[in-house]
C-alpha cells in the first residue's frame, strides 16, 4: 500500500515523537538522531559510526536495519555503513545515501555490500 505525502508525514511525526518520547535513542550513550530514512527509519550517531534503525509498529519496536531484515528472512550486512554518521548529507532508503563530500554509496544486495558509484 502506498502512503501519500500527507500520511508519510503523519508517520514520520509519530515515529519522532516515539523515538524521542519512550527515549530510547536518547538512552544509549551519547546517541543523536542525524537523520531519517524511508518511512519509520532514523540514522543515529553512535560515536563515530551511523546507526540504522527501523521501527516495526506490528511489533512497536526498534530494531537494526539489520536485524529488520533477518526478521524477514533475509541476512543482510548493511551496518556498518561505508561513512560516519557525521558524513552523510543525504539519505532517502536504507541503500543509498551521498556524503558531506559528493560520493555518492549503494547498498548492492547481490553482493550483500556497499558499493560507491561515482559521480553520474
Amino acid at each position: 500500500m502506498r502512503l501519500g505525502i500527507g500520511a508519510r508525514i503523519l508517520v514520520m511525526a509519530a515515529v519522532l515523537c516515539t523515538a524521542f518520547g519512550l527515549g530510547r535513542a536518547s538512552n544509549r550513550s551519547r546517541d543523536t538522531i542525524v537523520g531519517l530514512f524511508g518511512v519509520g527509519g532514523i540514522i543515529v550517531q553512535h560515536g563515530d559510526d551511523a546507526v540504522l534503525w527501523q521501527y516495526l509498529p506490528d511489533v512497536k519496536k526498534w530494531m537494526t536495519i539489520d536485524e529488520a531484515f533477518k526478521r524477514d528472512g533475509r541476512d543482510t550486512k548493511i551496518l556498518p555503513l561505508p561513512v560516519a554518521a557525521v558524513k552523510i548529507r543525504a539519505m532517502e532508503s536504507w541503500g543509498f545515501l551521498v556524503t558531506t563530500e559528493g560520493k555518492v554509496w549503494q547498498y548492492d544486495l547481490d553482493a550483500g555490500r556497499w558499493v560507491e558509484l561515482g559521480m553520474p
